[in-house]
């Protein structure tokens, strides 16, 4: 049986290109800036609070948080994630062996709600063009939403691998609020490589010898020039399926696009 991701000459010769030019990029002074930037955050988010906790996907972005916290600094810091039967293949090992080896406390936490049941059950109200992760979207406020907001109220401080670069309203909040601000409840939230770009991330991943998820290797098709744009989060396209999201997955994880169709015939015609 074929392994997936299914990658191809061409997602393996951009990915090698792409990890040598990270390699260049991490003996960079900007780089090393963002690197200790984002150091002397945490010690002042950890110095401010006694129940700290890091909030780790598996994507690229938090697992550099987390080697950043844990293994760079040294921080006795809990780390948190969310994992479900929408995952891609091999998330939940993946962060059960690298928390290990990184000598990690690590916490599973999951939906009451099996996603894969709530969209079998609300299949035939979706399109697979809908926005399926925004926090107003019914999906995400079963499957996402409430269960790490019961997981945070066990912190006073959660740390968060959320880049600015990704989106206008990340840029709008990071003007308004900085990189470390205390929410309604009186908890703290910190995003130590909020100001890191994209290359800074696999730079970081390079020069520390951090395997991330295959997933992003997956890079010959869609995200030759800018990997960094490829996203962790549940493998439904949602509004990426306009921008080629659903003919991505049936490149590299045709298992999943085939379950994609039984839920929602209409995704045939948007790969």
């Amino acid at each position: 049986m074929t392994s997936e991701p299914v990658l191809g000459h061409d997602d393996l010769r951009v990915w090698d290109r792409w990890r040598r030019t990270a390699a260049v990029h991490a003996r960079t002074r900007a780089h090393a800036r963002r690197v200790d930037s984002a150091l002397r955050l945490v010690e002042s988010a950890l110095h401010a609070r006694q129940r700290p906790a890091l909030s780790w996907s598996g994507g690229k972005d938090s697992t550099v948080m987390t080697h950043l916290v844990r293994v760079r600094l040294g921080a006795d810091v809990e780390a948190m994630s969310e994992k479900d039967d929408l995952d891609y293949p091999g998330e939940e090992q993946y962060v059960r062996e690298l928390a290990a080896a990184w000598g990690l406390r690590l916490r599973i936490v999951r939906p009451d709600v099996s996603p894969s049941e709530w969209i079998a059950a609300h299949a035939a109200e979706m399109h697979p063009g809908d926005e399926l992760h925004a926090r107003s979207a019914g999906l995400s406020k079963a499957c996402f939403y409430r269960v790490m907001e019961r997981a945070n109220a066990d912190y006073d401080l959660v740390m968060l691998g959320l880049r600015t670069e990704e989106s206008g309203i990340r840029r709008g909040l990071r003007r308004a609020r900085g990189r470390h601000y205390t929410i309604a409840d009186g908890t703290d939230r910190a995003l130590p490589v909020a100001d890191w770009t994209g290359l800074d991330v696999y730079a970081y991943a390079e020069a520390h010898g951090i395997d991330l998820l295959p997933l992003y290797r997956c890079v010959g098709f869609m995200h030759a020039d800018e990997p960094w744009t490829l996203r962790k989060s549940w493998w439904l396209p949602g509004t990426g399926a306009r921008f080629g999201q659903i003919a991505w997955l049936r490149r590299y994880y045709p298992s999943l696009y085939r379950r994609l169709c039984e839920w929602m015939p209409a995704a045939r015609g948007l790969a």
